[in-house]
């Protein structure tokens, strides 16, 4: 027997799935009945949900057995019912016109009552002979293969993909259901495929909206396990193990039991826990087609588009410029690398920031993977960067198909700092101008008197001392204007200098070493801050940095992102940091420098 506390659990799982088209709570009950038989009265709950049902006052009758919970669900020309009812077995005390009082259920917060149920108790009819005492109470239980077998026809699991033979890297989907034409509750899954072989996503499924579905002709409940997209990895034959599940089935078992000397044959419902299996599933991968594979192919399968554009084709010599190239589509979107360009060697190009916008609730794998590139130019000119290609395969046509970028030119205005310059001086440039003198000292003049005299280098050697004088002057002008510049050249390579450092710190990142990363990752801020903003590194502090930071009217910002960012690599140094931890503390470092480069730009 069930008792209330259980149907109306069952009763609000069950209806919680239902549509919620035209649905009501009504009664039903035979209009009349003998004293002395059992009576079945009958409660609805149509095409919506429910919960906190309660059952009616039984006023002039005598409950026999109930309540139960059943269900059922109808398909007449596309039009789909589905109800749960809960039932009781009684019989009335008396004759007469009797009243059974309504019954209420839970409905949006509201309550919702059926209407009485009248009914007319007739005499008793004539008594049969009374049974034996072997035929009362008598229980008709099924064998085990009996309960077994009824599982097995009215409950089962089926796994099955959309895509028996993919290509290598293309998309296909498996899915997990269980039908049903029986309650079942308390539902685990214990095994699942492992999948070996591919690369797999799960995705979400829709267990709360349970559909009406035929399979071999008959009409069942179903709900889904399980979704997952699969990419094959490599050529071959892959067999994926039957899913396991455990749940508890209620199972129906006839009995036969004695009411005032009647016999009545009907269903009792038993708990069984039972081991659902699915069927395996057979894979074949197959390989790419070798004819028209283009030589920038590295894998993509499916369908994408290719987007590439830069923040600024026109910026001042100093800053830094953003080129984004985005990838977008249906297929194995996670497994995309970076487009490669052939940036001009003028350009001074950090590791792209890579972001991922993926979708898992479609019925692809849908999303698009985003490539940022900062750039800051080495020199004012004009730089062209060239074109790339992006191709993948279409698994629609089973035709390679490639995609490009357009080309981008750049214009850096400005000039470079008089010491930058001389730096990158293609003549010989002497570090100090007596160095002149000094190679005239040492040349010999008695081997080469005969040629050098009345030569432009004779007079030249006998114009030296005031030519000498005229260098030295001109050596302590160069020293001052120098210095002058060095201020300038400093702040116009802060960006590139702190770039080094964070290149040394991405390969401790890669090497997982957390003292050195963080470490290099002070030093880039320092040296940055130091170099931007002319602090001597001995005074530098956050709070000078701050003030220095509101005179050139730094955004607030980026103001608290430099303290933040600091703030984490302290405490990243003295506390555990997991390797997805750095590479954060790393892109915002990256981003803060290049966001400040542009602002003060």
């Amino acid at each position: 027997m069930l008792n209330k506390q259980y149907i109306v659990s069952i009763l609000f799982l069950f209806s919680a799935s239902l549509s919620l088209a035209q649905g009501r709570f009504y009664a039903k009950g035979a209009s009349s009945t003998y004293i002395d038989e059992p009576y079945k009265i009958v409660f609805v709950l149509e095409n919506t949900a429910g919960s906190k049902f309660e059952g009616p006052s039984f006023d002039g009758f005598k409950v026999l057995e109930g309540p139960y919970q059943g269900s059922s669900y109808q398909n007449n020309n596309g039009r789909v019912t589905q109800s749960i009812n809960v039932f009781y077995y009684i019989q009335a005390l008396k004759e007469g016109n009797l009243v059974i009082g309504p019954a209420s259920v839970e409905i949006n917060g509201e309550r919702v009552y059926t209407e009485v149920v009248k009914v007319k108790v007739l005499p008793p009819k004539a008594k049969a002979p009374p049974p034996s005492q072997t035929q009362q109470n008598q229980v008709n239980p099924q064998n085990s293969d009996d309960w077994k077998k009824q599982i097995k026809d009215n409950v089962f699991v089926l796994m099955y993909t959309d895509n028996q033979q993919p290509y290598v890297g293309e998309q296909i989907f498996v899915y997990a259901k269980i039908y049903l034409r029986m309650d079942i509750y308390g539902t685990q899954v214990t095994d699942m495929p492992d999948f070996q072989g591919f690369w797999k996503q799960e995705l979400l499924v829709n267990a709360e909206e349970p559909k009406i579905e035929e399979y071999n002709g008959v009409q069942y409940h179903t709900y889904e396990l399980a979704k997952y997209a699969l990419f094959p990895l490599k050529e071959g034959k892959y067999t994926l193990n039957p899913i396991k599940m455990k749940s508890i089935v209620m199972i129906s078992v006839p009995t036969v039991e004695n009411f005032f000397g009647m016999q009545i044959r009907r269903m009792s419902y038993q708990q069984q826990e039972y081991e659902h299996a699915s069927n395996a599933l057979n894979i074949t991968a197959k390989p790419l087609p070798s004819a028209n594979k283009p030589l920038d192919f590295i894998g993509a399968v499916g369908k994408f588009k290719l987007e590439s554009y830069l923040d600024s084709t026109e910026i001042e010599f100093g800053g830094a410029i953003k080129l984004n190239t985005t990838i977008s589509g249906a297929g194995n979107i996670m497994s995309i690398q970076e487009p490669i360009f052939q940036f001009p060697r003028q350009l001074e190009v950090f590791d792209p920031i890579i972001k991922e916008n993926i979708s898992k609730n479609s019925n692809y794998i849908k999303g698009s993977k985003s490539f940022e590139y900062i750039i800051v130019p080495e020199r004012p000119g004009t730089f062209t960067i060239p074109s790339t290609q992006f191709s993948y395969f279409d698994t629609e046509t089973e035709t390679y198909i490639s995609l490009s970028s357009p080309n981008f030119e750049i214009n850096v205005t400005g000039e470079l700092p008089k010491a930058l310059a001389e730096e990158n001086a293609t003549d010989t440039l002497y570090e100090n101008p007596f160095d002149l003198y000094e190679i005239a000292k040492t040349y010999d003049a008695h081997s080469q008197a005969d040629t050098l005299y009345g030569s432009f280098i004779y007079y030249t050697g006998l114009a030296s001392p005031v030519l000498i004088y005229l260098f030295f002057i001109f050596g302590v002008k160069l020293k001052e204007n120098f210095q002058v510049d060095l201020v300038a050249l400093k702040n116009k390579r802060a960006s590139k200098e702190a770039q080094k450092r964070l290149k040394k710190a991405k390969e401790f990142l890669l090497q997982s070493d957390k003292q050195k990363f963080y470490t290099e990752i002070f030093e880039a801020f320092n040296g940055y801050v130091s170099d931007k903003f002319n602090i001597e590194q001995a005074l530098l502090s956050k709070e000078l940095a701050l003030e220095k930071f509101n005179q050139k009217n730094i955004s607030t910002h980026l103001a608290e992102q430099f303290t933040q960012v600091l703030s984490n690599a302290e405490e990243a140094l003295y506390s555990p940091a997991s390797v997805s931890k750095m590479k954060e503390d790393y892109k915002a470092a990256i981003e803060w420098i290049v966001n400040v480069e542009n602002e003060i730009t």
